[in-house]
């Protein structure tokens, strides 16, 4: 009798623990003087066409929630491969499907004279780009344009416009165990991401002169900046190099990997470092090769520092996810447990960083 009331005592528990951990509505309302839009276009890739990306903007029409996961049976079916159909429904529609945003789906963009500046988004490695959705609700709410990228490959899953998936390309090696593997791995993704970032300027621009495109004269061309986590910040500096049409870039805490064919003359960069001493390996071999793939980044830091006009900024007790929406869509007190972030209030960080990045970029 004991045994079956413990059996069904941790089965309503097992139950329960998703509703504590993933909150239903974990993004506070922007700050700015704009409610936010939310929709959809897509882009060319090198070798994919209708690749899905999602944007959001300024808006005046009346508050709304959208979905925190657009489509969300076709966005998680190739990372739950594998997975009981049955387990599968219920986590997606039950836990993450209850998760929403103050974003108001296909609402109108309100009208600037001179066009809205446009911010290019691109997430880290394996990760999509919902998972910046924090940074794109408050630079929309701020009079910014916003494209989160999805990288066929280097994202978890990218959605086709034709209802295909593009999956992760699985490594055969752990790049963090070997620096000069990480530093190929990374050279060639970041690369890959900074070419993908040069397409959507061109999809953009052409939305922008297109009069049926939602973004029908709604950019200021003049005003197209790239941004990024992990290795999407260090894309966002490399097309900024390479792509003339980007005014500025921001990195939230990418290692940065030098590229060919980059001029950052009278360029502006920012980096925004986490404290790495956070995240530094406890077993003695791993935390030498950790010591030696940063030691690496600072070197070639202080390299790019010669070419562009970087402006570096380091905050302390900080984690590397505490540039993404995990300490939001996460119990902090879960993703604090197991060292996901850093010791400080995520949501104080996540707007800390936001005010820092539209500072640089409206300056």
């Amino acid at each position: 009798m004991i045994a079956l009331f413990l059996i069904v005592v941790g089965s309503i528990a097992l139950f329960l623990f998703p509703f504590w951990l993933l909150p239903a509505n974990p993004f506070p309302q922007p700050s700015g003087q704009w409610r936010v839009g939310t929709t959809e276009v897509t882009w060319d890739s090198a070798c994919y066409t209708g690749v899905i990306a999602k944007v959001w903007y300024p808006t005046n029409d009346v508050a709304g929630n959208s979905p925190y996961i657009d489509n969300i049976g076709r966005t998680l079916s190739v990372m739950t491969t594998g997975i009981n159909p049955l387990v599968k429904l219920i986590f997606n529609q039950l836990y993450l499907g209850r998760v929403m945003t103050p974003a108001l789906l296909n609402a109108t963009i309100d009208h600037s004279s001179e066009g809205f500046p446009l911010i290019l988004f691109s997430p880290g490695f394996g990760v999509m780009n919902w998972l910046n959705t924090f940074y794109a609700l408050e630079f929309a709410s701020h009079g910014f344009i916003v494209i989160g990228i999805n990288h066929p490959g280097s994202s978890a899953a990218s959605l086709l416009a034709d209802g295909s998936q593009v999956k992760f390309k699985t490594l055969e090696k752990n790049p963090f165990a070997d620096a000069d593997l990480l530093n190929a791995v990374l050279a060639e993704t970041s690369q890959e991401q900074a070419n993908n970032i040069s397409r959507v300027v061109d999809t953009a621009i052409a939305l922008n002169a297109n009069s049926d495109s939602v973004l029908f004269q709604k950019i200021n061309i003049n005003k197209i900046f790239a941004a990024g986590h992990s290795v999407g910040g260090a894309a966002s500096f490399i097309a900024c190099g390479q792509d003339q049409r980007i005014a500025k870039g921001v990195n939230f805490d990418g290692l940065f990997i030098d590229a060919i064919d980059t001029d950052y003359t009278d360029k502006e960069l920012l980096l925004v470092l986490s404290d790495r001493d956070q995240s530094r390996p406890k077993n003695q071999k791993m935390r030498l090769q950790y010591d030696q793939i940063m030691d690496r980044d600072a070197l070639q830091i202080d390299q790019l520092a010669t070419k562009a006009r970087l402006q570096r900024i380091l905050l302390p007790m900080t984690g590397h996810l505490d540039f993404a929406d995990v300490p939001l869509i996460i119990q902090p007190m879960f993703v604090k447990s197991i060292g996901f972030v850093g010791k400080i209030d995520g949501l104080e960080i996540l707007l800390k960083t936001s005010t820092i990045a539209m500072d640089f970029l409206e300056r």
